[in-house]
């Protein structure tokens, strides 16, 4: 293999077939110009932006006793989950637009904690979502049942749980992501050539970080149990619980249109805000 060469260029093996194999299955090595600029300033832009507002939300809930409620107890533990994506899992991300894509940088650990850094804060987001949902269902649909339920030492045990939860479900991706290697192609079976591979298998410098190939059954149980349980169930929890939500509303406005319309008006116009402010949070979240 030629030496001296741009960490950009592909890398030549002594066989042709074996260097197009490797382009076509990796693809090239390094992000042009045009991707790599967007990708920077995305990136630098949710960096600065998500640590900023995420550690006010913090630092503002923590300083203020009168905030210390089951709400903004979600709410804490929602930018804990993304204070920690973006201090521990970005600047992983962020480095690797600078260096090229195989073989990786990352080390075999690296490679399966990023991945289970990725699972863990996610599914930690998703379930805290549905029960800050559940919490607001309660207190709309349900006000005296809420003074029983909603409490904050119920929310600080459930916030735990959800943690713990998703911690024992992400687990499985740790031994699922290794770091892989293109395999030899069968017609070069057998030619143990020092420049293209050293164990008669797969091809040097082509190490990348990925689900193992070699397991498509556990792959598979890891993407449909992480959809069904992190996302579709969720998702559908929370749509029937915000539907409600709404009709509960609507049917407070008709009872409440027959009294002092000033006073529907301020209520409308509250019930309404706080709609948008749900809604858009599940939109930022799903």
């Amino acid at each position: 293999m030629s030496e001296n060469r741009s960490k950009c260029d592909p890398i030549l093996y002594p066989s042709e077939y074996v260097t197009t194999i490797v382009h076509y299955v990796l693809g090239e090595r390094c992000r042009g110009s045009f991707i790599m600029i967007p990708t920077v300033f995305v990136y630098s832009v949710i960096l600065i932006l998500g640590l900023f507002g995420n550690i006010f939300t913090c630092i503002v809930i923590a300083k203020n006793k009168s905030m210390h409620n089951p709400t903004n107890y979600y709410l804490f533990s929602l930018a804990i989950s993304d204070l920690l994506m973006l201090i521990l899992g970005l600047p992983v991300e962020l480095y690797e637009v600078f260096v090229p894509a195989y073989p990786t940088h990352l080390n075999f650990l690296t490679c399966k904690l990023r991945a289970f850094l990725i699972e863990f804060t996610s599914y930690a987001s998703v379930l805290t979502i549905t029960c800050f949902s559940i919490e607001r269902w309660l207190a709309i649909c349900f006000p005296l049942r809420a003074q029983l339920f909603s409490t904050l030492y119920r929310a600080t045990r459930i916030i735990i749980s959800v943690w713990i939860i998703s911690f024992f479900s992400a687990s499985p991706i740790m031994s699922l992501v290794i770091i892989n290697k293109v395999k030899l192609p069968d017609n070069d079976t057998g030619l143990l050539i020092p420049e293209i591979t050293m164990d008669n298998l797969t091809i040097l410098y082509t190490d990348y970080c990925s689900l193992d190939s070699g397991n498509l059954l556990g792959q598979k149980f890891m993407i449909y149990s992480a959809f069904l349980f992190f996302f579709f169930f969720p998702a559908m929890l929370i749509s029937l619980v915000y539907y409600h939500i709404v009709q509960t509303l609507k049917k407070a406005d008709e009872y409440l249109h027959a009294g002092n319309r000033s006073s529907v008006r301020s209520n409308s116009k509250n019930r309404k805000s706080i709609l948008r402010m749900l809604g858009k949070f599940i939109e930022k979240r799903f």
